[in-house]
């Protein structure tokens, strides 16, 4: 009889043991059931935070996020500011994400450091837009339908009919423990050029209030335009804006401008304009820094 009850406990032992080495060499599971990809592997991590953020799923993108990083931007901060989707229009979204294709190239700069360069493809969102329509509609859409959209987008992805855009990002991951994780250095914020650039056989002089600022996304910022008209006539000024990386364009929103439209200037005066700015909450990651140069031109008579 002791001698069963030993046995019995042995196997109980190994039952233990045998479950705790399954979870070892399994991938860990998220509670919702979606499987976490093997940290110890800088491809991995940066493969599943593109898939995560194409899918706006910002809760799982910020996993893969350094701790210094959190340190300076908590979950609840980030997912306000990158905006996030759920329920089946957060299924849908990873579904279109699988068919993404990614490429990384590593290169070691410290035996805890890694600078990466992921080229990829993934779905064109303009052109998937009569597929995913938006958010709030997809949640809406009946069972019976949502397996047709599952179908339809698994359909497009074997026959590779899905229409893709091509992009490059760089990466820096930095070791934690036994994992990586990616560094944006968010403690540094954005930082931004200012530059005026008068046309060459302009009358007028331009001055900026500051050169460069540096900021977190969801900031505004405002900027002085002084403009000087030193000649003995008036002058129609007319400002534009010119981004570089031009990819930054849809991230910056006009809050209030005195130069969207030109302006006029009288003969020996100088006139002070502002323009207030939002760098929106999911302005992209990997971009640390980018200018904004204002053109004038004269349009007198």
């Amino acid at each position: 009889m002791h001698g069963t009850k030993i046995d019995t406990r042995m196997k109980l032992s190994l039952s233990i043991l045998a479950a705790f080495l399954l979870l070892l060499v399994s991938p860990l599971k998220l509670l919702a059931g979606e499987l976490i990809p093997n940290m110890r592997d800088p491809g991995l991590v940066i493969q599943a935070y593109l898939r995560a953020t194409y899918a706006r799923d910002s809760v799982q993108a910020y996993r893969f996020i350094s701790s210094d990083d959190h340190r300076v931007r908590d979950l609840n901060r980030y997912v306000q500011l990158r905006g996030k989707v759920n329920g089946f229009a957060l299924e849908a979204a990873k579904k279109l994400s699988e068919s993404m294709e990614i490429n990384i190239s590593k290169k070691v700069i410290a035996p805890d450091r890694i600078r990466a360069i992921a080229h990829y493809k993934a779905p064109d969102p303009s052109k998937t837009r009569a597929l995913m329509r938006n958010a709030y509609q997809l949640n809406l859409v009946p069972e019976p339908d949502r397996k047709q959209i599952i179908e339809s987008i698994e359909k497009s992805n074997r026959d590779g009919t899905l229409e893709m855009i091509v992009r490059e990002e760089t990466f820096e991951l930095i070791k934690e423990g036994d994992e990586w994780r990616i560094f944006f250095n968010w403690a540094a914020g954005i930082r931004i050029g200012f530059r005026a650039s008068p046309a060459r056989s302009s009358e007028v002089e331009v001055s900026l209030s500051k050169d460069q600022l540096v900021v977190q996304p969801g900031d505004m910022f405002e900027i002085f335009l002084t403009i000087k008209n030193p000649s003995r006539r008036e002058s129609i000024v007319e400002v534009n804006h010119l981004l570089e990386p031009r990819d930054v364009t849809p991230y910056l929103d006009f809050v209030q401008c005195d130069v969207l439209e030109p302006v006029r200037v009288r003969a020996g005066k100088e006139q002070e304009y502002s323009a207030t700015y939002l760098l929106r909450g999911n302005f992209p990651e990997a971009v640390r820094q980018f200018s904004l140069t204002y053109g004038f031109s004269l349009h007198n008579n």
